[in-house]
């Protein structure tokens, strides 16, 4: 029992420690991502050929990915179905956020399936997760 309850300590500091740390991220990366919007904004010109620059997307997923992990340490004494919702949804985004910057021009047939499959089956756990869930 004592055990237990030292182990429980112990887990409850690191994840203390961990949501620290994602919060020192989360900040950083904010700040990160409003410079890099400032500087591409104030470049930017109606009249030229160039677009607008996609390289704050990778930050933004960076913070969401982060927040969801947030809300995993903050729900870690939650029943283990909620534990693997999340990290599936955490998934899913890290995923998406893959999907967006990648290259499609010169990624293999085979590999977008693949990908393809792979969210298919991350959403479809998911919806079964939410469906059991919302059973109990």
């Amino acid at each position: 029992m004592k055990k237990d309850k030292i182990i429980t300590k112990t887990e409850d500091l690191v994840y203390l420690i961990l949501s620290i740390l994602a919060i020192l991220f989360i900040v950083f990366e904010t700040v990160d991502l409003i410079y890099i919007f400032y500087k591409e904004v104030s470049r930017f010109k109606f009249a030229s050929e160039r677009p607008l620059g996609l390289t704050g997307v990778p930050i933004f997923f960076n913070i969401l990915i982060t927040l969801e992990i947030l809300e995993t340490f903050k729900n870690h004494h939650n029943t283990i179905l909620s534990k693997v919702k999340i990290i599936l949804l955490i998934a899913i985004t890290a995923i998406v956020r893959k999907i967006i910057t990648l290259d499609i021009k010169h990624s293999d047939y085979f590999m977008l399936i693949g990908i393809a499959i792979l969210i298919l089956s991350f959403c479809v756990g998911y919806y079964f997760l939410s469906k059991k869930e919302n059973v109990e």
